[in-house]
Formats: C-alpha cells, structure tokens, sequence
C-alpha cells in the first residue's frame, strides 16, 4: 500500500569553527589545545620500500564523493523556519538581523571566515573507502550534510550512483552505499589503539579535487578533543590532509585503517602538520549503528559536570584524582530523580571506571534502561539506579522550557504534519493573515519541507487548501483522510481547491509522481 510520507527528506545545514576537509561547503571545528605540543615540522619517518605495492592494492578502495546539495537559499529558508519554531539554527552572517543570537557568537575571531559564497555553487567533493564487498562507503558526515545526490567516482573514472545510509553529526561519520563494482577489495581496518605515537602512517584522498594523492607522516597524538567533535578521541599525525580530503582513510604502513580523516588545524586555511582522524575502533562502532538504524540515539543523565584532574580529588575527599565532579543536577532530569545530586564525583558506570571526560560522555551516551552509577559522596561510595532519558528529546525540551521563559512557547494549534507540510486548522490568526471571511473552513500549509511530498506536488507555504475532489477540508485529518484514500483506490490524480495570494485556485495533483518521491 502507497503511504503519504511524514519523513523528512533533507538534511539541514550545520556550520562550526575550524575548517574540515571537504572541498567546497565546508563544516568546521575548534581545537581544544589542552595537553597540545606544537612543534616545528621535522623530518618525516621513511616509507617503507614496499608501500608502493600496498598503495597499488587499495588504490580502487578509496573514491571521490561528488554531492549535489540543496541551494543556499533552500538552506536559509529551512534554517529561517527552524528559529521560527523555536529549534536550534545558524544563518550565515549576511542573512542575520538585530534578533539573531545563533552559535556565532562563540567563533572565534581570530579563525578564518566561513566562506558562504561557496554554499550558493550547490556542489562540494570529499573522499571515502569502501569497507565491505556489499558496497559499504565510509565517510565524514560534514561532506554528505545538505545533499540531495551522491556521485562516487572510482581512481580509474567508474561512476556509481550512492544511497545515503545514515549520518551523525556530533562524530562526523556517514555511510554510503553502491552496487559492489567489479575489481575493488574494500579496505581493512586496523587497530586504532595498538597504534602508538610516532609509527608511521599515511593517508589517501582526493585534496583540493586533485586526482588521488598519497602522504605519510606519523602519529603526532592521541585521545585529542575537538569542540565539534565532543565524542571522538581523535588521533592526531602530521602527515599532510587538505580540502578534500575530508573522509579518506589515514592507514598504518601496512595498509590497514586506524583512522578517518576528519579536521585540521589551520591559520593559512591548508595543511599546517595539524590533522585529526577518527580512530577506528571508535568508528566501528558507530557505523555498524548506522547501517543498522540510520542514525545514532543516545542517553541523556541531564547533569553538568567537570572532570575531577590533578590536584583536585582532595577537595571533595578523594585520595586520588577521579571521576566527573558534577556541577549541577536540576530536579527534573533523570540524575536527580536517581539520587544523584551536585557535589557527587561519578566514578564508575556499570562497573566501568570513568577514565576520562571524553570517555565518561560516551558512556553516558550508550547507557540503555536501568544504569548503575557509582559516585564518591561524604568519604564512600555510593551506587544509584539511573533511568536515563532519550538526549535528542531532553533538547527537546531544554529549548521548550527556553521559549516558555522568554513568552514563546508553541500553542496548540491542531497543526499535523502530512507529506512534509504542517497543516494547520483554520483560526483567527490564520482568517485575519490572509484577508478571509470569518468562518472560512479549510488548512493553511505553515510549513513545507524541501524535497517532500507535498513539494513535489506542487504545494507552497501560505496555501490554504479549502477542498479536495468533492471533499470540503476543514482539518488536517480531513486532507489525509482523502490524500490516503486516493492512493490507496490508485487514482492517478486529485483534484484541489485553494486560496493563494487572495485568489481561488485549483491544482491537479499526480499521485504516482508524489509517491515516487519516496524511492528517490
């Protein structure tokens, strides 16, 4: 059975700090330069004399990712709507008015200006790796964000057409998927953690847009923290990744991958021997969830914290420097409820000791259920049962609690959500914003998503459908009562009456257009 779609089908656009590596539309992140040693570059380790012939076997391995993307201003007007309801949003500088107060107050100002006029050209490249003989891609979620199409060209020109699988934001990692070419042997991963500072490594990419480019160096660091890149212990190595680059595998000298390619500290905008990658074992992980599901659910304990460092245990009894202080635990969050208050050091997960900031945010996040948090309070130990919440919808909430404070909380106006449009009921506000009768019966479409159903069908914010084929449309209900009903009898087309711009009018609707939508 044909269904009507209440998915969305894009991405939104997402802007931070340092530039990462995709060629063109790039994302960006700060570096935290706590433990950070900046040397003078040295001489690079040798490559070993057989690394041509590991090159030589991977090579079809690693592919440009060519991705359309949506305008900028499709760009502008979703981000528009998402400050309108109330949801985080970043516009770029010259779309700002006085009331703006968005993520760019925090840039810092000594760090290169994003360049939007490179968001208008619709287009930007990266690189990947396959990893699986069924077509798996590996690569950074900044290079796929606000695409529409996927293009992966192999190193000898081969074309495939790629589906998005699934992306996450806060570790920068999506994955793609082909029909399997004939030749190709994906890569293999190696271990991120056996690696140790100094072992030689290189790393495989498409830089700048040029053909595939080979550059070794070593490891420079590790469990390195990005600002947006909070859940990643990063790897950090010298060895040169510019645009582009963004997603390509860094490999041990054995030609397995210990890393995805993923930022780099910059004052010039190029390479400076400043490079983060995402290690592997890490990224395993979160890409089997993504195959999985599409996306990455993490758990919510609703406390703000401060890892407890050296010198600091002694302050609340400790006689070693352990743990995550906390800071605050509002009564309403699933910490509170469990016991746990402000002043407690959080210890241990289920069993688990917290080893460190980066660590103890990523167990927080994988707890499922009934978690047991073991905290130091008053000189012993204390285990508490925590039922943690789902993060995305304690944010949820967060910014609900925020707009109620300052008078802007959403009112119950009986809108629903149908073929990506939000349909609201006709009220007073809506009769008077659009020069109505008192009375008049039918929906106003408030909202419509890019690339959704009802944009395929030819719908526009501030349309006020009134009928659908002999059907009078007063609800949201009603329209998909009718819409479903169409589908399901396989009419080709629907007829519908609306009001626009202060004019009757009338559309026909072709259903089999609208629902092949959902195979694009």
């Amino acid at each position: 059975m044909r269904v009507l779609s209440t998915r969305n089908l894009t991405a939104t656009a997402m802007v931070g700090m340092i530039t990462l590596f995709s060629g063109v539309g790039l994302a960006a992140a700060e570096v935290s330069k706590s433990g950070m040693s900046i040397s003078d570059k040295s001489e690079t380790a040798m490559p070993p004399a057989d690394l041509a012939d590991i090159y030589q076997a991977m090579t079809l391995g690693v592919v440009r990712i060519n991705v359309v993307k949506k305008s900028y201003n499709e760009i502008v007007a979703e981000e528009r709507d998402k400050k309108d309801n109330g949801e985080d949003y970043w516009l770029p500088p010259n779309e700002r008015g006085k009331d703006d107060q968005d993520d760019d107050k925090s840039e810092d100002p000594n760090e290169p200006e994003h360049d939007w006029e490179k968001k208008r050209r619709n287009k930007s490249t990266g690189t990947g790796f396959f990893i699986s003989t069924d077509g798996l891609i590996v690569t950074n979620e900044h290079v796929v964000r606000d695409g529409v199409r996927f293009i992966v060209v192999l190193k000898d020109d081969r074309r495939l057409s790629a589906k998005l699988l699934g992306k996450d934001f806060l570790t920068d990692l999506a994955v793609l998927r082909v029909d399997m070419p004939d030749g190709v042997n994906p890569l293999k991963w190696g271990s991120s953690d056996a690696a140790q500072i100094g072992d030689g490594v290189f790393a495989v990419g498409y830089p700048y847009g040029f053909d595939q480019s080979l550059t070794t160096g070593v490891i420079s660091g590790k469990q390195r923290q990005l600002s947006k890149g909070k859940y990643n212990p990063y790897l950090q190595t010298d060895t040169a990744v510019n645009k582009g680059n963004s997603g390509g595998p860094l490999l041990s000298m054995d030609g397995k991958v210990i890393g995805v390619n993923s930022a780099l500290y910059t004052r010039s905008g190029g390479n400076e021997g400043l490079a983060f990658s995402i290690p592997s074992e890490h990224a395993q992980g979160i890409i089997k969830l993504l195959v999985e599901d599409g996306e990455i659910k993490r758990s919510w304990f609703g406390i703000a914290y401060k890892e407890v460092k050296k010198g600091m245990g002694k302050l609340v009894g400790m006689d070693r420097d352990e743990g995550m202080l906390i800071l605050r635990a509002p009564k309403d969050e699933p910490s509170y409820q469990a016991g746990i208050r402000a002043g407690d050091v959080i210890v241990a997960i289920d069993g688990e000791s917290v080893r460190s900031q980066i660590h103890f945010r990523t167990q927080a996040a994988s707890a499922r259920d009934e978690t047991i948090v073991t905290v130091w309070r008053n000189n012993e130990y204390k285990s508490f049962t925590l039922v943690p919440d789902d993060m995305d919808e304690a944010k949820s909430r967060q910014r609900e609690k925020q707009r109620e404070k300052f008078g802007l909380a959403k009112k119950d106006d009986g809108r629903k959500k149908i073929m990506g449009m939000d349909l609201v009921p006709a009220n007073d506000k809506v009769w008077k914003k659009l020069e109505l009768a008192t009375g008049t019966q039918g929906v106003l479409v408030d909202r419509i998503e890019t690339m959704s159903q009802g944009a395929r069908a030819g719908f526009g914010k501030g349309e006020f459908i009134v009928q659908v084929n002999e059907m009078p449309i007063a609800t949201p209900d009603d329209f998909e009562t009718v819409m479903q009903a169409a589908l399901d009898a396989d009419d080709q087309y629907v007829l519908v009456h609306l009001k626009r711009d202060g004019e009757d009018r009338v559309r026909i609707i072709d259903t089999l257009e609208m629902v092949d939508l959902e195979a694009y």
